[in-house]
């Protein structure tokens, strides 16, 4: 009997130090988590671009694509905790698996980057741009309403594969002029809308008729796909 207790106690402790080196919360325990370890590295793994166009205060860059990155990380201490993320979770997730088994304490943050922004939390590094005309939630759902099909580009103009889809989405936009409105949403000044419609990565699309939605997507789209938007509120 002293052995199975002692068995489970072992066991019971090995999990609680997995949860404890493997964890991935909410934006708003993150934030929390900042808070309680200012010793903390707060580690942002996007590119230096995406960086460049804003980022959590007082956050280092490494990214994680780059032939550099482990070598970047050993200069690390291991003493100190990590808090991680990424644009929407996919990098910093695989960083994070290569640094715990590093010997790294390492906490992700769900939804990265544009789940904290759609939170409205705070930015640091955020450049002196002009930006498209903010909209107001309740003109858009009017707007919405008002036509027969809408397709809606959500995007940021640091993002390159919006940026790369723009001349198509305007091609397009001329080639179904009078049939489908296209309406285009930065993501920057835009949160109350992202977040109505659950935007948490960009680009993404979303496609209306008579302000019923119809169809959702997100991620990079080539011509012919991005046409399918256009013609998804037909019957």
């Amino acid at each position: 009997m002293k052995i199975r207790i002692v068995s489970l106690s072992l066991i019971i402790l090995s999990l609680l130090n997995l949860s404890t080196f493997a964890q991935n919360v909410d934006v708003d325990a993150f934030e929390k988590k900042i808070k309680e370890t200012p010793n903390a590295y707060l580690l942002d793994v996007r590119t230096s671009g995406e960086f460049g166009g804003g980022h959590l205060p007082k956050a280092m860059n490494i990214d994680f694509r780059s032939p550099d990155f482990n070598a970047k990380v050993a200069q690390l201490s291991k003493d100190k905790p990590v808090l991680i993320y990424c644009l929407s979770g996919g990098r910093s997730a695989q960083a994070a698996e290569q640094m715990r088994a590093a010997g790294f304490q390492v906490t992700e943050m769900k939804g990265g980057y544009l789940k904290w922004t759609t939170r409205l939390k705070p930015l640091e590094g955020v450049p002196d741009v002009k930006h498209d005309a903010a909209w107001n939630l309740a003109d858009f759902k009017k707007e919405i309403a008002s036509s027969d099909a809408v397709v809606v580009d959500f995007y940021a103009k640091w993002c390159a594969p919006c940026l790369k889809m723009m001349p198509t989405v305007d091609k397009l936009a001329e080639e179904f002029k009078g049939r489908v409105t296209v309406l285009k949403v930065e993501a920057d000044g835009n949160q109350a809308i992202m977040q109505a419609y659950g935007i948490d990565e960009i680009p993404s699309f979303i496609v209306f008729s008579k302000g019923e939605l119809i169809t959702k997507t997100s991620g990079f789209r080539e011509e012919a796909a991005l046409k399918e938007l256009f013609t998804a509120t037909k019957k």
